[in-house]
């Protein structure tokens, strides 16, 4: 099954990249990526799709706050470097995004980006999501101590574990907080952590509650957005 991306209904102001609940071992699949659309709904009663509706609202609250609240729900979209089912890794472990999909994902943001010329910013999440958009030239952080440290960890010489296990784990903590340009396109590229890992928690907060500041003080949006 292939999850659909939630389209912003306004002007599109911020593209999010996901990782979605199906990166990690679930056998469930979204039909909309994060179950974003779920935000839209009034909470339901049954506890699976009640959970659906909270993981919904801490993903909106989590953009939101970087924003500062200057954009409006509605003027998101939506969607996944991967929308598509691959196989499941070991329980708990992160999927591995196959090169070749991660090159189908790069095709398609960038075809978002061309289609939606309002989109000031991109919100990339995960550090494995952020290492193939520099891998394969979204954009660049200049630090190939990066992407080496982002990249799968093989288990010989040349065979990759059958999930997402980086060279160094503490990786992303090198970009996030930076704001970055995109190639070929008048926007700026935004690591940030998943939204599972929002709020800020435990040790994160020591690691990226000063990136977060920074990133809330750097963003500027010219135009008041539309309400809703």
């Amino acid at each position: 099954m292939k999850s659909k991306d939630l389209k912003s209904e306004y002007e599109a102001k911020i593209l999010v990249i996901g990782e979605d609940s199906n990166l990690v071992w679930n056998e469930e699949v979204p039909e909309y990526v994060m179950f974003a659309d779920y935000y839209f709904k009034p909470m339901p009663q049954d506890h699976g799709e009640r959970s659906r509706n909270v993981e919904s609202r801490r993903l909106f609250e989590h953009i939101l706050y970087l924003s500062r609240n200057k954009v409006k729900s509605k003027e998101i979209y939506f969607t996944n470097l991967c929308n598509e089912y691959v196989t499941s890794p070991p329980k708990g472990k992160h999927v591995l995004i196959p090169e070749e999909k991660a090159i189908e994902g790069v095709e398609r943001i960038r075809k978002i980006l061309k289609h939606n010329p309002t989109i000031t910013y991109v919100f990339s999440m995960s550090l494995q999501t952020n290492y193939w958009l520099q891998k394969l030239g979204l954009y660049s952080s200049n630090d190939e101590t990066f992407l080496h440290n982002a990249q799968p960890k093989r288990v010989g010489l040349e065979q990759f574990n059958m999930f997402y296990q980086p060279v160094n784990p503490k990786a992303f903590s090198s970009i996030v907080g930076n704001i970055y340009d995109a190639i070929g396109y008048n926007t700026k590229i935004v690591p940030i952590l998943s939204a599972k890992d929002f709020p800020l928690k435990d040790r994160n907060i020591d690691l990226f509650q000063t990136p977060y500041l920074k990133i809330k003080e750097s963003l500027i949006f010219n135009q008041l957005v539309k309400e809703i």
